[in-house]
């Protein structure tokens, strides 16, 4: 085979040295192979070792940063030549570590990598970022650091660095101030094996950066939320069961910071993190969840039309709500975990909702309409309009652990308020209303016993829910004229029994309901 054909790794180890071998000759081989000119030959006889490195010569490295020991190649004199055996894997940073706290902690959780969670490899990371970003400065901040876990040292390094963001699990924090300054965060752990032929960039890499300088305040403000940002990314990065905990990162600081985004994206598929994100800001409140549980999705309004009541009405208005959603889910057997992810996030976003009205209509209308609010706000459910849902697979098992019923639920609840006035008239109308839906499909093996769809013979069920609770309350010159209450619940439950895949019988459920409550 002619030499040309060979890569510069394979055309030196199948050259067969001697006592004799022209040194120069040799590097002129490797050279024509496309090997590094600064390829280093070293002849002893009856052996030959190369220790060659394959960086740019315009790379400048400092001592220490380096793929670490340089893979040193032996061979001795044969018929044939020996298989090329696999190179030896090694750490590599992108940046020499100088001891800072953040290169210490990225080592720390690359030694914790056999954990293989999520909040192992996150974990320090997050506060440590913070930490610099909230250090004082003159100018705008820009750090960067990656660690390879298992750097191939016979390919170009930044190739590898390069890879390490493709398929990557981030993390992305940003934070914009009021003065008008941005601060971006990124935490980036690569756990795939990578593509065939290809070297696995497996790893960790960091980034933090500023559009300028931040006030005092804000310096104040950002380290505040650092270990808010440690425990919403340990509740999330639990293996198995993902916990929402963002009730730090709620409570961040709103004459400082104008908007706050925490992004979460998992490329691996039928993770038990797939996506998260929260939002929080002058515009409303967000929180997004997806993963193998499944989806959680919440929307809040920046404000209440009308302020809000005390802070005991808002507890009890939130545990009235989740009594609700318990309810929901023992009817629709709704997955545990999933329910309990949604909770979490309900009371937590609702519990740190504003309480101050913003661009309420009672307050730009006439002066005999200022104390309305007081006298209606009572009636009404105490928190800011919202709409909430959760949707997944789910799965039970009978007392000996076979699964035995299998299906799918989707809820959602929404409360919308309205308030219009006439000045003219001194006239208020408010209008609240919630509303409450329940889908869920599942089948159910007979007798306790282990589902089996191929058989053909099981239950299945379908549910259909629907609920809606609307406050009409009328106000004539500053004073209450009437307030009603309507509840209208639909429920609808359909059971099919199913033989042999036929259905033999089908049965219908339904219950209606309609209540009118005066309320004063």
């Amino acid at each position: 085979m002619p030499l040309t054909s060979l890569s510069p790794l394979s055309a030196v180890r199948g050259a067969v040295p001697t006592p004799s071998i022209d040194r120069e000759a040799l590097r002129q081989r490797v050279q024509e192979a496309g090997g590094s000119a600064q390829a280093l030959v070293s002849v002893a006889a009856p052996t030959a070792s190369l220790i060659w490195s394959s960086l740019p010569q315009d790379r400048a490295v400092p001592p220490d940063n380096t793929y670490g020991p340089l893979l040193s190649i032996t061979s001795t004199p044969a018929a044939k030549a020996e298989p090329t055996e696999a190179p030896q894997r090694v750490q590599a940073w992108a940046t020499a570590p100088a001891g800072d706290a953040i290169s210490r902690q990225m080592a720390l959780n690359e030694f914790r990598r056999p954990e293989r969670t999520l909040a192992s490899q996150w974990n320090g990371l997050g506060s440590a970022l913070l930490s610099l970003a909230s250090a004082p400065s003159t100018s705008p901040l820009q750090y960067q650091q990656t660690l390879l876990s298992a750097a191939d040292p016979t390919q170009p390094l930044q190739a590898q660095l390069d890879r390490l963001q493709k398929g990557a699990t981030t993390v992305t924090l940003q934070i914009k101030t009021r003065s008008g300054q941005t601060v971006d965060l990124q935490i980036a752990v690569n756990r795939q094996p990578g593509a065939l032929g290809e070297a696995s960039s497996q790893g960790l890499q960091v980034a933090v950066s500023s559009t300028g300088p931040l006030s005092e305040t804000e310096r104040q403000a950002l380290a505040a939320l650092s270990q808010g940002l440690e425990d919403a990314l340990a509740g999330l990065g639990h293996a198995d069961a993902p916990e929402i905990n963002v009730s730090g990162l709620l409570a961040y600081d709103r004459s400082a910071f104008s908007q706050l985004t925490l992004d979460i994206q998992n490329p691996t598929e039928s993770a038990a993190l797939e996506s998260f994100a929260l939002h929080l800001g002058d515009d409303g409140s967000s929180l997004a969840y997806l993963g193998a549980a499944g989806k959680v999705d919440l929307r809040l309004d920046a404000a209440p039309p009308l302020q809000t009541g005390s802070e005991q009405q808002r507890q009890a208005a939130i545990a009235q709500q989740l009594q609700l959603i318990d309810a929901a889910a023992h009817r629709g057997h709704a997955d545990e975990k999933l329910v309990a992810l949604f909770k979490n996030s309900f009371s937590q976003l609702h519990g740190a909702a504003p309480t101050t009205a913003g661009d309420n209509p009672l307050d730009q209308a006439s002066a005999v309409n200022t104390g309305l609010a007081e006298k209606a706000q009572p009636l009404l459910s105490g928190l800011v309009d919202f709409e909430a849902s959760f949707s997944g697979d789910f799965s039970h098992t009978n007392r000996w652990g076979n699964v035995n019923e299998q299906g799918q639920a989707q809820y959602t609840l929404s409360q919308r308020t309205t308030v219009d006035t006439d000045p003219k008239e001194k006239t208020a109308g408010i209008i609240q209303t919630q509303s409450e839906q329940l889908q869920s499909n599942y089948v159910k093996a007979r007798h306790d016993g282990a589902l089996d769809i191929e058989s053909g013979n099981f239950d299945r069920y379908a549910i259909d829910d629907h609920r809606t609770v609307s406050t009409l309350i009328s106000a004539v010159d500053n004073q209450l004229t009437s307030a009603v209450r309507s509840t209208d619940r639909q429920q609808l439950e359909t059971r099919e029994t199913v033989v042999k895949h036929r259905v033999v019988d089908r049965r219908e459920t339904p219950d209606q309901q309609h209540l009118l409550t005066l309320l004063m």
